[in-house]
């Protein structure tokens, strides 16, 4: 059973407010997982969420020890796409195939182009401008260096290297970053994400009262940021528990999750 989880993301420029509320969903983690035939129960979910905007924080496929699955990614951003606006950043499974040629061959350039074939907008440390009920968003996609996913401690990233990919944030716009991996918040802030949108640490993947996640899928335990809303200097990030596993599918008391934000 897929959990929905309800986000409420208030405007406080009042000269970039939207003149309606609205609703954004974010997928992440999916690894080429469906939930019914054709994923027709998270598609039920994510209409009936009434969403403008699809942002996807990465990992929609599985890319491990040479193995390629993404068949229900594409199935389920072709359906998307003929409904909504989608926009997609790698994360961790799709920056491996790309790094690491002499295992995957070409799957990389081709699952690419065939998101792109269908309308998706990839965001590879990019950005593109949009409106939604006269509020003006940019939304940047930023994929992390290969050697920021290693096991073990998670080495500081610098603001200089972010602002190499993506510049700086110009003003007059409400920025939402999609970066895969939340470690990296502060970062992420002091660059001048408004929001940030993540996934990555599958919730902690088993769930204890009071302590949260237990174990990130790198093996960090007790991950910091691992599923729900937090807030840093004015600065918002939402990290999704993911909607599913791959080679060791463990998820105890960590439902799979959809989020929506519902801007205000």
């Amino acid at each position: 059973m897929i959990k929905v989880s309800h986000y409420k993301i208030k405007i406080q420029d009042p000269s970039n407010q939207p003149r309606q509320p609205f609703s954004a969903v974010l997928l992440a983690d999916l690894h080429d997982a469906s939930f019914g035939e054709n994923n027709q129960q998270l598609l039920q979910e994510i209409r009936k969420a009434d969403p403008k905007i699809i942002l996807s924080a990465g990992d929609l496929v599985v890319a491990k020890r040479g193995r390629f699955q993404g068949d229900a990614a594409v199935r389920l951003l072709g359906e998307l796409t003929r409904r909504y606006p989608v926009y997609c950043v790698n994360g961790n499974h799709e920056s491996r195939m790309k790094e690491k040629l002499e295992s995957f061959g070409d799957s990389y350039e081709d699952y690419i182009q065939e998101i792109r074939s269908l309308g998706v907008c990839f965001l590879e440390n990019s950005g593109r401008g949009v409106q939604i009920n006269g509020m003006k968003l940019m939304i940047h996609g930023y994929e992390l260096d290969w050697s920021y996913y290693r096991h073990g401690a998670c080495r500081r990233m610098p603001v200089e290297e972010m602002r190499e990919k993506l510049g700086e944030p110009a003003p007059g716009a409400y920025h939402i970053l999609l970066a895969h991996h939340p470690h990296y918040f502060e970062t992420y802030a002091a660059w001048g994400a408004d929001l940030t949108l993540a996934g990555h640490y599958h919730g902690g993947m088993v769930r204890l009262p009071y302590f949260g996640g237990v174990i990130s899928p790198g093996w960090t335990l007790f991950p910091r940021y691992d599923r729900g809303m937090y807030l840093l200097g004015g600065k918002r990030m939402v990290v999704s528990a993911g909607l599913a596993s791959h080679t060791i599918k463990l998820r105890v008391n960590n439902p799979p999750e959809l989020v929506v934000l519902d801007f205000v």
